[in-house]
């Protein structure tokens, strides 16, 4: 296991430009805690110190170091490195943002995507209007009442084709919400992708995928009488029969598209986030095998 996370380690810098005289350093002090069969982090405080000498940007961002400052609030800046996804992506926690005033209290994530400029500038915009929003209620809301936002990431598609980032923000006041913000990217070219890109061009892709989460309602409601979805007549507006563009989705581990609601989308709001994952056979004849298998 040691030796494996050495190659990866050695393999990740070698793949990314460095001043000169800094790769043989590195290389160095990474031999060495090999030969003395130093635990992992003391290879890591060994590249930091070369980086923090040397002002090396490109070590500086493999090790997650970096500075920020947020007023009102701690910032914890993490060094935590998830697995590599792709070829040129990889994952890092790039900042928390927790803070407690009056009755209000919040803990937001913000990861950042190595190679995906165009998801790492949506989710700075995501992250911080969540903040300044929380900021806004917390301040009108002073010491009365209660007011609790979490908001985390977590990897929920990794294959060779694309990787999906999904954020779950849970709300606290009177009562509870859930919802649920999805990032799907194309690893080969770091775009984000939309619901229509996973299929063929001019397929009643959304009118099959209603269909069939309408037939796993039913099936649902049917084995369970606490379950309740928005299909009968008396749901009037709320009535679910139509698949917004911006849904949430993922793709499992089965290569399988699975659809995401927030709390209250086509549901009330006990019935929490609804996910529905859509059989292959469903929708094979319309699938863009590119990222459909």
């Amino acid at each position: 296991m040691k030796s494996r996370t050495m190659r990866d380690l050695r393999k990740s810098y070698e793949e990314i430009p460095v001043p000169a005289g800094l790769e043989e350093r590195v290389r160095v002090s990474i031999e060495r805690a090999k030969r003395e069969s130093k635990k992992e982090n003391q290879v890591m405080m060994q590249i930091r110190r070369i980086a923090a000498g040397a002002g090396a940007t490109a070590a500086a961002f493999l090790i997650g170091v970096t500075a920020l400052a947020n007023s009102g609030a701690s910032i914890a800046h993490a060094m935590e490195q998830l697995p590599v996804l792709g070829a040129i992506t990889r994952v890092v926690t790039f900042r928390t943002y927790d803070d407690t005033e009056g009755g209000a209290s919040a803990h937001i994530e913000v990861p950042s995507v190595e190679g995906a400029d165009e998801v790492n500038h949506a989710i700075e915009e995501y992250t911080d209007t969540i903040m300044e929003q929380y900021k806004k209620d917390a301040a009108e809301m002073g010491d009365e009442g209660h007011y609790e936002l979490n908001l985390t990431y977590q990897t929920v598609t990794d294959n060779d084709e694309v990787f999906a980032l999904r954020f779950d923000q849970t709300l606290v006041m009177a009562s509870g919400s859930e919802s649920v913000r999805i990032y799907d990217v194309d690893k080969a070219t770091g775009k984000i992708l939309s619901l229509s890109d996973l299929f063929q061009e001019g397929s009643d892709y959304r009118g099959r995928l209603v269909e069939n989460i309408q037939s796993q309602m039913k099936e649902r409601m049917a084995k369970d009488e606490s379950a309740t979805y928005w299909l009968n007549s008396e749901a009037g507006e709320w009535n679910f029969t139509e698949l917004p563009e911006n849904t949430a989705f993922y793709l499992n581990e089965k290569g399988e598209l699975v659809v995401v609601f927030n709390a209250g989308d086509v549901a009330p709001m006990y019935m929490g986030v609804c996910e529905f994952t859509i059989p292959s056979e469903a929708i094979r004849d319309i699938a863009n095998p590119d990222y459909l298998k």
